[in-house]
C-alpha cells in the first residue's frame, strides 16, 4: 500500500499499544481490562459508533435538518445541549473552536477596532484579529520559570489596563489553558462589563468541566460567549466543538454571530461528529460524577506515589492547577528529551511537551492500570542512572521542520519580525508580529529546536 502513507502510518501506530495520554480523548476506543462497571458501560455505547460510522454519513436529506439554518433535529439537539451548559444558544461547530473563535470576535467588533487580548492566546484569536484588522492591545503574563507556564493573570492589573483602554470592544481570554488553569472569570466577566466590553472566553479545553462537581464551574455562566471542543477532553471525534452563549446576549449580536460560523464553517454537517458530540452529553450527564470519581481517585493516588518517590531527590514536580485531569509534570535536572524518550521506550505517550513540563490529558477511559505505568516508567528513569546516561548521551535533537523559521530569524536579526512566530503545541506564539528580531531569540529558537516533541511555525 505504497501510496497510502496516511493509512499506513495510523495503522502501524495503531498497533503498537500505547498507553495514550493525548487528545483526543476517545483514545482510540481501546478497551481495557480493568475498567469499571460504568466505563464498560459508556465505552460500550459509544463503541456502536465504531462499525456504523459510513452508515452516519449522510446529508441534508429527509428530515435530517440543515446545520447552517437549523429547525429540526439539529435545533433540537442544540437546545439540549444549550440546556445542558446552562447558556442561552449553543451552536455545533464541526471544524473544531477555531471556527467559534473566529466567529466570535468577528460578531463583536468591526475592521480598525480595539481588542485586549491574551499575548499567549491560540493562534486562531490572532488570526481573528487580522481578518478584521484589529487594534490589539496585549494581556502580558509572568512565567513560571520552573514549569514553563505562565503564571495567572492579576486582576489588578487587567483592570488597569482596560481603564487605559476603554474603547476597546472586547477581551478574550483562555481559560482553562493547555495546562490546566484557570483564570477567575467571574471577576474577569465583572470588570470588563463595567466597561461595556464582551468577554469572549476561549476554554477549548474545560468541556469535561460541566459533568461533576469536581472541577470549577464552565466559564459560559459568566462570559459572553465560550467556545469548547469536546474532543479533547471528553470521548469524542477531532474537530467536535460547540460555541455556546450567554442567557443577555443579545438577538442582534447572536444574529451576526450565526451569519460568522455560516461564513467560516463548512456547509457539510457531517452527522458522525453531530451525534458524536449529542451521545457524549447524554451519557455523561448521565455517568459524569460516577466517572469523573473515579478518575479523581486515581489521579489522587498517582500523585500521592509521586510525591514519595519524590520526597528525597525533588527531580519531579506537579503543577498545581485547577483542573485535576490535567497532569503537567516538571522534571528537575533531567533534560526533558531524556524523559520524552524514554516515555515512548516505555510505551507512553503525553500530549505534549514544553522545555521544561511534559502535559498529560487524563480523561473518563484511563484507569488504575494506566497510572500504574506511567508511575513505574517516571520511576525506573529516576532511580537508574544507567538509564539516563544513555539518553543524555545521545540528547541532540534537529527538528527539520524548523529550519525556514530558524533561517529566517537569522536573516533579520535586528529587525520587525513580519510574523507571528507559533510553538506546537499549543499553538500559541512564541513572539508576535513587530517584535524585534534579537540573537537572544535566535539562541532560544535553536534550544527550542533540540526539543523532539515541539514544532517552530508561522
Amino acid at each position: 500500500m505504497e501510496k497510502t502513507p496516511i493509512l499506513n502510518e495510523l495503522l502501524s501506530f495503531e498497533g503498537e499499544h500505547y498507553t495514550k495520554f493525548f487528545m483526543p480523548s476517545h483514545l482510540q476506543l481501546t478497551y481495557k481490562d480493568d475498567f469499571s462497571a460504568t466505563q464498560k458501560k459508556v465505552f460500550e455505547f459509544i463503541k456502536k459508533f465504531e462499525n456504523i460510522i459510513f452508515s452516519l454519513d449522510v446529508t441534508e436529506v429527509n428530515n435530517f435538518d440543515n446545520l447552517s439554518n437549523p429547525s429540526g433535529i439539529i435545533k433540537q439537539s442544540q437546545e439540549i445541549i444549550a440546556k445542558s451548559f446552562n447558556s442561552k444558544d449553543a451552536f455545533f461547530l464541526v471544524n473544531g473552536s477555531t471556527v467559534g473563535i473566529l466567529s466570535m470576535i468577528c460578531a463583536v467588533t468591526e475592521f480598525n477596532d480595539k481588542i485586549i487580548i491574551q499575548k499567549n492566546s491560540h493562534k486562531s484569536v490572532h488570526n481573528a484579529c487580522k481578518i478584521n484588522k484589529l487594534n490589539v492591545v496585549y494581556i502580558e503574563n509572568e512565567k513560571n520559570e520552573y514549569f514553563d507556564v505562565d503564571r495567572k493573570l492579576k486582576i489588578s492589573q487587567f483592570e488597569n489596563l482596560l481603564k487605559k483602554n476603554s474603547d476597546a470592544k472586547a477581551v478574550v481570554i483562555t481559560s482553562s489553558n493547555y495546562y490546566g488553569q484557570d483564570l477567575d472569570v467571574k471577576k474577569i466577566a465583572e470588570i470588563t462589563h463595567k466597561y461595556s466590553m464582551y468577554l469572549l472566553v476561549d476554554c477549548a479545553h474545560c468541556a469535561n468541566y460541566n459533568y461533576s462537581k469536581k472541577f470549577p464551574h464552565f466559564p459560559i455562566n459568566y462570559a459572553d460567549m465560550a467556545v469548547t471542543s469536546f474532543h479533547k477532553t471528553l470521548p469524542c471525534i477531532n474537530q467536535t466543538a460547540v460555541l455556546f452563549t450567554n442567557k443577555n446576549l443579545s438577538n442582534k449580536v447572536k444574529e451576526k454571530l450565526r451569519e460568522q460560523i455560516n461564513i467560516f464553517q463548512t456547509t457539510s454537517p457531517s452527522y458522525i461528529l453531530l451525534s458524536n458530540i449529542e451521545v457524549t452529553n447524554y451519557l455523561l450527564r448521565r455517568y459524569g460524577e460516577i466517572l469523573y470519581g473515579e478518575l479523581f481517585k486515581n489521579i489522587k493516588r498517582f500523585k500521592r506515589k509521586i510525591f514519595k518517590l519524590s520526597r528525597n531527590n525533588h527531580i519531579i514536580k506537579i503543577l498545581p492547577n485547577d483542573d485535576f485531569s490535567r497532569l503537567v509534570i516538571s522534571f528537575r535536572d533531567v533534560d526533558i528529551n531524556t524523559v520524552y524518550r524514554h516515555l515512548k521506550y516505555k510505551k507512553i505517550l503525553p500530549e505534549m511537551t514544553n522545555e521544561k513540563s511534559i502535559v498529560f490529558i487524563c480523561n473518563i477511559f484511563h484507569t488504575k492500570n494506566d497510572f500504574d505505568n506511567l508511575f513505574f516508567a517516571l520511576k525506573s528513569l529516576i532511580e537508574n542512572k544507567n538509564i539516563m546516561n544513555s539518553y543524555i548521551n545521545n540528547n541532540t535533537y534537529k527538528n527539520s521542520k524548523n529550519k525556514e523559521v530558524i533561517k529566517y530569524v537569522e536573516q533579520n536579526i535586528g529587525n520587525n519580525s513580519d510574523y507571528n512566530i507559533y510553538l506546537y503545541p499549543p499553538g500559541t506564539p512564541f513572539l508576535t508580529k513587530g517584535e524585534i528580531l534579537t540573537n537572544k531569540i535566535l539562541k532560544h529558537l535553536k534550544k527550542i529546536d533540540n526539543k523532539e516533541n515541539i514544532e517552530i511555525i508561522f
